[in-house]
């Protein structure tokens, strides 16, 4: 009887990696995403000719999803 349960959970740690991963290029997107976005307000607000608000916002959420990316893949 705990043969079928053993080659359950077998099955399910084999997609915990596929799962784990694609939450976090989600995630990064998502920061992106809002990144732009209140960027985009911002120069928009301050009256920006140049999106200077835009880039900044978007070399942080990109620097911050490497970080967790890179702390995600040290943890195991």
């Amino acid at each position: 009887m705990s043969q079928p349960d053993e080659e359950k959970s077998k099955g399910e740690d084999s997609y915990k990696p596929y799962l784990k991963y694609s939450g976090l290029a989600f995630q990064m997107i998502g920061a992106m995403v809002l990144a732009a976005w209140a960027g985009s307000k911002l120069d928009a607000y301050m009256g920006n000719q140049n999106p200077w608000m835009t880039i900044i916002l978007l070399v942080v959420a990109v620097v911050a999803s490497m970080v967790l990316v890179i702390v995600s893949l040290n943890k195991k």
